[in-house]
């Protein structure tokens, strides 16, 4: 196709689509007219329902006219402030076929060359490589789909896909910071990109996106250029963000969240490896946490020792205490039970 003839097909393309959004908003303050009035009929049923609730000292059913009321009057509120918002909007003229042209002749000269598709209706450019602070993400390809145009305010109409990818190793829909599933995360930029689409400044609109695809704002991104090649897990390979690490201090490492336990005394956090198990409690404790027990010098936690005495040899002195209580009282019991006699050695009945 000419080259000439191609800018005019795509500037016609981008002007009817353009056209069909500034339709649709007036389209849409139709929607909230016609909402509004039927609104104010079922406004208007429960004030009659009100009216009859209260001649027959029906408060029980005046109660639920005035919640159907209420929500009634929320409702109408809405569609009040949408279409006044949509009204007050300022006008955009819509652009000539000759502006739209100059703009994608601008748009040439920015970027090189423009990639039209014409099967899937598309435009696209092409950035340079891209690195942010030392970390080489490569070049992107800005795509507007000329289609979404009309729904500009509801769908975002462009995407940006990574050519050379190079994803965060956390995860391999973030191609840039501020990328995701082909998503631009625009920030401030919503508006003025938005502005620029309905406008028909199609250079401004491609500037801006590159613009902040070289721009790394480290207060909104996805994932952050510091944790971009993450870390394994020491244990299992996970490859992990810095802020999913979690070190053990006894072994000197970093661990993803499975690999890891806390200690239940001190709650010092340990890889899997260096817990140790009490045999009383069965719980998780660092080796600063195992004592020995005086009695029998086996190892449990502190939480389990009482005197330094582990459960089992506490057990046993109660129980031999016990035993010791019913021998002694044994004793005293058949002491009590032996039968007396006089001073001629008649046994006496006791």
């Amino acid at each position: 196709m000419d080259e000439k003839k191609k800018l005019i097909k795509i500037a016609n393309i981008i002007r009817e689509e353009l056209q069909k959004l500034q339709a649709k908003r007036w389209l849409e303050v139709l929607n909230h007219l016609v909402k509004f009035i039927n609104q104010f009929k079922d406004m208007s049923t429960e004030s009659k329902k009100l009216g009859i609730s209260l001649t027959h000292s029906w408060f029980a059913a005046a109660r639920r006219c005035g919640m159907r009321a209420t929500r009634s009057l929320d409702d109408m509120q809405y569609s009040i402030q949408q279409a006044k918002q949509l009204i007050d909007k300022p006008n955009q003229k819509l652009p000539q076929l000759s502006f739209l042209v100059e703009e994608l002749k601008g748009l040439q000269q920015e970027f090189g060359s423009i990639d039209y598709d014409q099967d899937e209706n598309t435009i696209s450019v092409v950035t340079e490589s891209i690195t942010l602070e030392d970390v080489y993400l490569g070049p992107f390809k800005v795509q507007l789909e000329l289609y979404k145009l009309s729904n500009l305010y509801k769908d975002s109409p462009y995407y940006c896909i990574a050519l050379d990818p190079h994803p965060a190793a956390t995860s391999d829909d973030v191609t840039h910071p501020h990328v995701s599933n082909e998503k631009l995360c625009e920030g401030d930029g919503y508006t003025a990109i938005r502005t620029a689409l309905a406008e028909g400044r199609i250079c401004d609109f491609f500037t801006m996106v590159n613009s902040i695809l070289n721009t790394y704002n480290s207060m909104s991104p996805y994932i952050s250029l510091h944790d971009w090649d993450g870390e394994p897990c020491y244990d299992c390979g996970y490859i992990m963000s810095s802020d999913n690490a979690y070190f053990c201090s006894f072994c000197e490492r970093d661990y993803c969240e499975e690999c890891v336990g806390y200690c239940c005394c001190c709650d010092e956090t340990m890889c899997l490896g260096c817990a140790q198990r009490c045999p009383h409690c069965e719980e998780n404790i660092c080796s600063y946490c195992m004592k020995e027990c005086a009695e029998c010098g086996s190892r449990c936690c502190s939480s389990c020792l009482e005197d330094d005495t582990c459960p089992n040899c506490i057990e046993s002195e109660v129980d031999n205490e016990e035993q010791e209580k019913q021998i002694t009282g044994t004793r005293e019991t058949g002491a009590q039970s032996e039968p007396q006699t006089n001073n001629t050695g008649i046994k006496l009945a006791s």
